[in-house]
């Protein structure tokens, strides 16, 4: 059974621009520049037949997946990465649940599964990553917003966890970045002061009232360009 999210909610908690005014021309730039994201990530973008989701990986390894078609059984999005620097600053991974991550032994790689809805994309020839995308923005917009104090566009993936890119990947430093939810981590064990090769900081967003807070996140950046 999928669990669904509460699209615009979880796009508001995170500080995301998705007023009315801003709607289209939100969801329009975040096409272009996804575009640009995929013209220049290393690895990928491409279908994996076996999951039958797009993907992109970054230069470290951490891998954004995005489903082709959302009525399948499968995740509708996932982030896979190294989980060694959780693991060696404490990470209890029986403690985490098992509705949102997996942790597989041998590779020592820790997933996270996100269900957004059960929608059907249908393409008119071979689906790209690209047109996977746009299905997206056409038949979850509110999942897509942009992020005014980083200038990023990116998805709400739900429980707090996002993956942003940078609206111009010629001027910001942070092109790609992989943002998870401290909090279950936390709560298995994790300390944030012993985490390698992630940044604990604390992001400005704006509450569903438009008011700005801070909150915590682990950040993962990288510049392509």
């Amino acid at each position: 059974m999928k669990l669904l999210l509460a699209p615009v909610a979880a796009a508001a908690a995170l500080g995301f621009l998705i007023g009315c005014s801003a709607l289209d021309v939100v969801g329009r730039t975040a096409v272009t520049t996804y575009r640009a994201l995929l013209e220049a990530v290393p690895d990928g973008p491409a279908l994996d037949g076996s999951t039958g989701r797009f993907y992109v990986q970054s230069p470290g390894g951490e891998r954004f997946e995005w489903s082709a078609d959302f009525s399948g059984s499968g995740p509708d999005f996932l982030i896979s990465l190294d989980a060694a620097p959780f693991l060696e600053a404490g990470l209890e991974p029986e403690r985490l649940s098992g509705e949102r991550y997996a942790l597989d032994p041998t590779t020592r790689r820790l997933a996270l599964a996100f269900e957004a809805g059960d929608k059907g994309f249908a393409y008119k020839g071979e689906p790209s990553p690209l047109e996977g995308f746009q299905k997206i923005v056409e038949s979850y917009r509110p999942l897509v917003g942009y992020h005014e104090a980083l200038d990023h566009y990116g998805l709400a993936l739900g429980d707090g966890n996002m993956f942003e890119w940078a609206k111009d990947l010629s001027k910001n430093d942070k092109d790609m970045v992989f943002v998870l939810n401290p909090e279950p981590l936390l709560a298995a064990g994790v300390d944030p002061a012993k985490v390698q090769g992630w940044a604990f900081a604390k992001v400005e967003v704006k509450d569903s009232a438009g008011a700005m807070m801070q909150v915590d996140k682990f950040l993962k950046p990288y510049e392509l360009r």
